[in-house]
């Protein structure tokens, strides 16, 4: 470069934190005063004077000196940072810190600025991680016979029920205040498992503290009771299900149930693997990155117990949890951590592996997938788009193809 144009450079850089210094050269920086000067007087309105013919020494004396130069600090620093970083190939993961700086009419001006990049980090060997796990467990005729039970149970009618004790099973008609809706009384359900034993008539009352701080209070005036009648287990179900007799609901059921088994194995081990190529990366985080998105989801936290629906406030919630906001806060930090650790690793495997989805190949996974859950396709691929949800679908999709390329890799012994 030749004094005449700005230079770029790195003046400090740790693993996570950089500070680059920007010089102007001293014609750019009379030009950008200049430039100040003629749009204020543009702009200003001084009598005797037609716009753009007060003269600097009347501009100076109606707005003052130190106001031109100023401006024109202020633009050089918008235009020269951007082009500093791209001149630099750095990427700041936070906003870049400008040290304060004098701005001199006749001389080369010069700033700082220091923001956080994410760290360059070696990846370990990824492929033939050795890794002990468990088979996927059988399904048994048990699995399949509850499995079979949900679908009866989709094909159960209500009827009146003789009798006015609420019993395990039953479909209570309740009401609180002026709203009235039907509830399946549910040894399972800590809330519903409260109307089992009442009669009709009767009001309940709840008070139920539930996990993640949330909490119920309630009175509810059982109104009604109905029974579900359940079909019997034959060809009629089967054929109301849409398949051709028992035995192939049974064998279809058993085959759903392999496959859904197999798919959790694999997740995880894939999520031991990475967990084990974690533990072997070297990797420093910019401490103010973490800081500013745990502080955002602590904000998100607040907002929400805020709400005038919530049964907590902000402070309930912490004496609910004995914990204090500092801890929570520092929960959120380790949170933060571990899953940008994990998104950089996935991300620096498949630049390794060269793992890149363009939006063709995108789509075809976005339409089987919709297919595989009876959505139209277009629909569902214009609503990731209009949710800006896109970028995130590409991403989940090239971590899966990485996550399923170590299990592929590794070197998996079946323990005994």
């Amino acid at each position: 470069m030749t004094g005449h144009e700005p230079t770029y450079q790195v003046k400090e850089r740790s693993a996570t934190d950089v500070t680059v210094l920007v010089t102007v050269p001293a014609e750019a920086v009379k030009e950008r005063i200049e430039g100040a000067y003629r749009e204020y007087a543009r702009e200003a309105r001084i009598p005797g004077f037609r716009p753009g013919r007060a003269p600097r020494s009347l501009l100076d004396a109606h707005f003052g000196h130190d106001t031109f130069l100023d401006e024109a600090k202020k633009d050089l620093e918008r235009e020269h940072l951007p082009k500093a970083l791209d001149h630099l190939a750095l990427k700041p993961v936070t906003p870049p810190a400008l040290k304060p700086a004098t701005l001199a009419e006749s001389a080369p001006f010069s700033f700082e600025a220091s923001f956080s990049v994410l760290p360059e980090f070696k990846l370990p060997a990824y492929r033939g991680i050795a890794l002990s796990a468990k088979k996927a467990p059988a399904v048994s005729d048990e699995d399949v016979e509850a499995a079979l039970a949900e679908i009866r149970s989709q094909f159960g009618t209500l009827e009146p029920k003789e009798g006015d004790v609420v019993q395990e099973g039953d479909v209570v008609h309740v009401k609180e205040k002026d709203e009235a809706w039907d509830t399946r009384a549910e040894a399972s359900n800590e809330v519903t498992a409260r109307l089992v034993g009442h009669k009709v008539g009767e009001t309940v009352t709840i008070d139920l503290d539930l996990p993640e701080g949330r909490s119920i209070h309630a009175s509810l005036e059982i109104v009604g009771l109905k029974q579900v009648r359940l079909p019997e287990v034959d060809d009629a179900l089967a054929k109301d299900a849409g398949r051709e007799s028992l035995a192939a609901l049974k064998e279809e059921l058993h085959q759903g149930l392999e496959a859904s088994r197999a798919r959790e194995h694999e997740a995880e081990i894939e999520r031991a693997l990475l967990d084990r190529l974690l533990e072997q990366t070297e990797m420093p985080l910019p401490t103010a990155l973490v800081d500013e998105i745990a502080g955002e989801e602590m904000e998100r936290l607040k907002k929400n117990l805020a709400h005038p629906r919530s049964p907590l406030s902000f402070e309930d919630y912490l004496a609910r949890k004995e914990t204090s906001e500092e801890a929570v806060r520092d929960d959120y930090r380790q949170a933060v951590t571990r899953r940008i650790r994990r998104e950089l690793v996935l991300q620096k495997v498949a630049e390794a592996e060269r793992i890149a989805i363009g939006d063709p190949e995108l789509e075809a996974l976005a339409t089987e997938e919709a297919k595989g859950d009876g959505e139209d396709p277009l629909r569902y691929i214009a609503r990731l788009k209009a949710e800006d949800r896109w970028d995130g679908y590409r991403s989940y999709q090239e971590n899966a193809r990485v996550l399923r390329l170590l299990r592929e890799a590794a070197a998996i012994t079946e323990e005994r």
